[in-house]
């Protein structure tokens, strides 16, 4: 089943298939998800396939709301594969920032070097 997850504390978007082909799953998924303690708004777009939901971060986790959907059989399960997505992530944008300090700093030695000549 192919699915995305958007997440930032606070706020998940998930979209699945499941949620645009079969309305009862996106209905159970909006009860089970809206009746947790800590949900703050559920919203489905059928036509995306997809539920966004606003949640308070001292009460849930992402991976409770995540559970709740696989639950339901409104995604599949989200495996280990989630934490190396973000470690591949983190190191690239650490490769990321290190390449563009790396430029800044060869574009500042150059100007430095023409204003001295």
């Amino acid at each position: 089943m192919s699915q995305y997850i958007h997440h930032v504390p606070g706020r998940i978007r998930v979209r699945s298939r499941a949620l645009r082909c079969r309305g009862e799953k996106a209905q159970a998924a909006e009860r089970s998800l809206a009746a947790m303690t800590g949900v703050e708004s559920v919203r489905i777009n059928p036509r995306a396939g997809s539920i966004t939901v606003h949640y308070d971060i001292d009460v849930l986790r992402r991976t409770d709301l995540l559970a709740a959907l696989e639950e339901v059989g409104c995604m599949s399960a989200v495996s280990r594969s989630d934490e190396s997505v973000r470690k591949m992530a983190d190191t690239f944008g650490k490769a990321l920032v290190g390449a563009m300090m790396q430029k800044a700093v060869e574009q500042s030695a150059r100007t430095l070097v023409g204003a001295l000549i």
